[in-house]
């Protein structure tokens, strides 16, 4: 199975001598059925080429997007993925990775380049240039939380279970709460390791919903640490965990886009770095436990918010645990 390493060596090795339109390198040492290849066209783009067997007839329209395009030639049976602006080569291997994960087990021609054409379609909007307002440090701070216990609950987990996993995690789409699991919802709150308590920003965060246990997890985390971490190098570690265990890392990317967090923005929060020190876990189901939810809200008072005090909830602790280095 190809990987990163693998993948940045081979275009390491690579180089264009001009003397046809591509030349490239087969990806792997010929396990895949498909046959895909890395290579650079006579504008010195980056390309990922899929060879059809000679003859095979599709039906195919040339798609260009911002920074990448798609274009089929009939003359060769490839098909050809181009990478625009080079300064997305990292999101590029990504979604080398991906296609190649996708496909490499498909012998059938129509079925791997139909999904070689879908997964284009799907990771072009991830190629986008958008610029938007920066977020906050809290903004930036609450999605570290929420990212650092999507990591924990991936880094464990079975390969079949990680795409599930993935889509647990509701967050950035601010409805529900931060992760829907079969068995459990989670909302999370990312606090400084100083502060005693959490803000609730609605009558709706710990509310359970159809008799589905929940859990307020409260991540402290240390914003002044040397050891701290930022956004990017969460995601690239998510990222690898990802892939290694054959997974879409292009869930992670789209529930990020609902921030306006792209490939290339997020190295704009790099300044925000912040160490995991330690995580409570807080029995919301307890009938005891005090919130103020839509349930126990009188219908005349919407929109709540309030600070739950941390001190007054040692009763209801479930688990705790502390991160060392």
């Amino acid at each position: 199975m190809i990987q990163t390493d693998r993948l940045q060596e081979l275009w390491k090795n690579l180089s264009y001598s001009g003397k046809s339109e591509f030349e490239f390198t087969r990806i792997d040492s010929g396990e895949a059925k498909p046959e895909m290849n890395i290579g650079f066209n006579s504008t010195l783009n980056r390309c990922l080429l899929l060879e059809l067997p000679k003859g095979h007839d599709i039906d195919f329209q040339k798609s260009i997007k911002q920074n990448l395009s798609l274009s089929f030639f009939d003359d060769t049976g490839y098909i050809v993925l181009e990478l625009t602006d080079q300064s997305f080569t990292d999101l590029f291997n990504d979604l080398i990775i991906s296609i190649y994960q996708h496909i490499y087990q498909m012998s059938d021609v129509k079925e791997y380049s139909q999904v070689f054409i879908q997964m284009f379609y799907k990771w072009s909007e991830f190629f986008d240039d958008k610029k938007s307002e920066k977020l906050s440090q809290d903004i930036i701070k609450g999605l570290f939380g929420e990212l650092f216990v999507l990591k924990e609950l991936i880094k464990d987990s079975h390969s079949t279970h990680i795409n599930d996993l993935l889509n647990s995690w509701k967050g950035p789409y601010d409805k529900g709460h931060d992760f829907e699991l079969d068995q459990k919802h989670i909302e999370v709150k990312t606090k400084e390791m100083t502060k005693t308590s959490v803000k609730i920003s609605s009558e709706h965060q710990l509310e359970s919903e159809m008799d589905i246990p929940l859990e307020l997890l409260v991540l402290s985390v240390d914003t002044h640490s040397a050891k701290g971490q930022s956004l990017s190098t969460l995601v690239s570690d998510i990222k690898n965990i990802v892939i290694s265990k054959l997974g879409d890392f292009s869930i992670v990317l789209t529930a990020l886009a609902q921030k306006n967090i792209t490939a290339r923005s997020i190295y704009q929060y790099d300044n925000f770095r912040f160490e995991a020190i330690e995580e409570i876990v807080y029995n919301c189901t307890h009938t005891d436990f005090p919130k103020l939810t839509k349930t126990n809200t009188p219908k005349a008072i919407g929109s709540v918010q309030y600070t739950l005090h941390l001190n007054y909830l040692t009763e209801y602790i479930s688990s705790k645990k502390t991160f060392d280095d």
